[in-house]
């Protein structure tokens, strides 16, 4: 496991280099998105004027946003769960060439595909609370679709300065760090049992109406 520290637009070869379970922190614009995002980038190819080359960084969140003196800065940074769409996440990282996904738990297989073939990363957020990652952003740049969508829906472009950490939690080798846990998680259960003589076939209450 390595802590490294990049700047966005991140290059490929960098990307390629990363591991799951490596330590990031980064700077440069990023762009976020929710499910309106998704849908109408693939259903309906409306894009935010956003150079996705320049800004290769997505993440997965609604901001809590405040409009003082007529800036608009974050109260809040707490991304929302990928795997709600991973419908879309596949599609979404080739169409735009993305680099890295900033968000909460882990996406699925067909995203995982298209990280191995474009070169992005999966990124997740464990124990940065929301106010914390919002003091990392030193600058709104711009904001786009707020009047249709709203502020939880709309793209925000920001300026981040050391922001994270942010683990790796999907390499472009395919590896899954949710799934690694996983596996381990289940495998001292199994241990667990043996030493306390816990049949396998053991089963918890179902607590389901």
């Amino acid at each position: 496991m390595a802590e490294i520290r990049l700047s966005i637009p991140l290059k490929e070869k960098e990307v390629r280099d990363l591991e799951i379970g490596d330590v990031i922190y980064l700077d440069g614009p990023i762009f976020t998105g929710r499910s309106l995002f998704h849908i109408r980038a693939i259903d309906e190819n409306i894009l935010p004027p956003v150079d996705f080359k320049k800004m290769n960084i997505f993440m997965h969140i609604g901001p809590v946003m405040v409009q003082v003196n007529n800036e608009w800065r974050p109260v809040s940074m707490a991304p929302t769960s990928s795997i709600r769409f991973e419908k879309y996440g596949a599609a979404v990282i080739r169409k735009l060439g993305l680099k890295g996904i900033i968000g909460k738990t882990t996406m699925g297989a067909e995203s995982t595909v298209a990280m191995k073939e474009v070169g992005c990363v999966h990124l997740t957020v464990v124990g940065v609370m929301g106010n914390t990652l919002a003091s990392q952003v030193t600058r709104v740049l711009n904001v786009h679709f707020l009047d249709k969508l709203g502020k939880t829906e709309a793209t925000w472009v920001m300026e981040l300065e050391n922001a994270g950490p942010f683990i790796v939690s999907i390499d472009t080798h395919g590896k899954n760090l949710f799934h690694r846990v996983n596996r381990e998680v289940e495998k001292r259960f199994e241990d667990f049992y043996a030493k306390y003589g816990i049949s396998k076939d053991f089963t918890y209450t179902d607590v389901n109406p």
